[in-house]
């Protein structure tokens, strides 16, 4: 029982991140027109939060091994808690709405770190690999269920910034569960590092994967951003359809993620990382480019989802296969490259966007997720050569 509530605290640590991630595009144009500001503003202001999380997942290189976890848990999730309530009640000034989910963005970005390592100590190597991509489920649930929840609620003349009330539910419930769980089995767990052992240099495979996964990220943060208004103003579609698309997007990735284990053991990652990539890459183009005569976009936003589906784990344990024991920065290290792709996203995008038009942020967003495609060749051309 304590094993379960403890595993359902950091499946919602997963959910509380995603939740306050996914649904930025579609509040935007609202939240720009409530605060009277441009969207490009308001996108900047949103964007805070990504910039929290990147100074969350960089602390918690820090703080980890340093404060009880129980300890963190509560504490980092119940400042959370009490910001996104000050988001759902008192969001009426953009410096207001960027501090506070700046601070969200924080505790949450160490929230996640936190979340993973409970999960690799509360199960053993079996059960382990499916624990962690049951996380990634949860994330992709998250953004649809969130992305579609905030649809609803623009649809029904409810404030844009109610939906931060839901997110906060969740963390709160987070404090709840971390509160009354038994910590004793994740804490007793402290790994001593070998001060005999040389650090491992990383091969070049390594260091194309990892900038692939910043590009991956920019591109998919970027054209979830601006897609919404994108989708309004230039493909004609009204704004419920507009914002569907996000939430069809999360929803086919919820679906490759839970489909990605069994392929993967089919494929292999090397084969798995290049088809998701490429897929990735010709989807997004397909999705702003065909018209919708030939196929619905909603449809093809639920193919670009399955085309992601555990892109940025299958992405990780490609890396993995340059060494024969693991080095332990190597997962943190392109988590926080993945991080600082999601935290640039939306201050260079609405740059972009106040230069050349809505066009020109699409096509950027483009243009990253082909970089992924290329450094994933390039990685498997040069493993295969070396």
């Amino acid at each position: 029982m304590n094993r379960a509530r403890l595993t359902l605290s950091c499946f919602l640590a997963y959910f509380a991140l995603s939740s306050t991630l996914a649904p930025i595009g579609i509040l935007a144009e609202p939240a720009a027109n409530a605060l009277g500001a441009s969207l490009a503003e308001v996108v900047r202001a949103l964007g805070y939060f990504s910039i929290g999380t990147l100074a969350g997942a960089a602390a918690a290189l820090w703080v980890l091994p340093r404060f009880r976890l129980r300890q963190l848990m509560i504490g980092t999730y119940a400042i959370a808690t009490f910001c996104l309530t000050g988001m759902g009640l008192f969001a009426a000034d953009i410096a207001v709405i960027s501090g506070l989910l700046l601070v969200v963005g924080l505790c949450l970005g160490v929230g996640l770190a936190q979340g993973a390592l409970m999960i690799s100590r509360l199960y053993d190597d079996e059960q382990r690999a499916s624990m962690l991509v049951a996380t990634d489920a949860s994330f992709s649930l998250a953004g649809f269920l969130m992305a579609s929840l905030s649809v609803y609620l623009l649809a029904s003349s409810v404030r844009w910034d109610a939906v931060y009330l839901v997110i906060g539910f969740a963390t709160f419930m987070v404090v709840l569960l971390a509160w009354s769980g038994d910590f004793s089995k994740v804490e007793a767990l402290e790994q001593v590092a070998d001060p005999t052992l040389e650090r491992p240099r990383w091969p070049v495979p390594v260091w194309l994967l990892t900038f692939a996964l910043f590009f991956y990220t920019l591109g998919q943060a970027t054209l979830l951003t601006w897609l919404p208004a994108f989708g309004e103003r230039e493909l004609g579609l009204t704004a419920s359809l507009a914002g569907g698309l996000v939430g069809n997007y999360w929803l086919g990735m919820f679906i490759g993620q839970l489909l990605t284990v069994g392929i993967v053991l089919r494929l292999g990652v090397s084969r798995m990382v290049v088809v998701g990539a490429l897929g990735c890459f010709s989807l997004t183009l397909a999705l702003i480019y065909l018209p919708s005569e030939m196929i619905q976009k909603q449809f093809l936003a639920l193919l670009w989802g399955v085309a992601n589906f555990g892109l940025l784990k299958c992405i990780i344990s490609k890396a993995s296969e340059s060494f024969r024991l693991v080095p332990a920065t190597l997962v943190s290290m392109m988590l926080l490259a993945a991080s600082v792709g999601t935290a640039l996203s939306p201050v260079l995008s609405s740059r972009i966007v106040e230069s050349g038009g809505l066009g020109l942020g699409i096509e950027f967003a483009q243009f990253s997720l082909g970089l992924v495609a290329v450094f994933v060749l390039a990685s498997v051309l040069v493993r295969t050569r070396d």
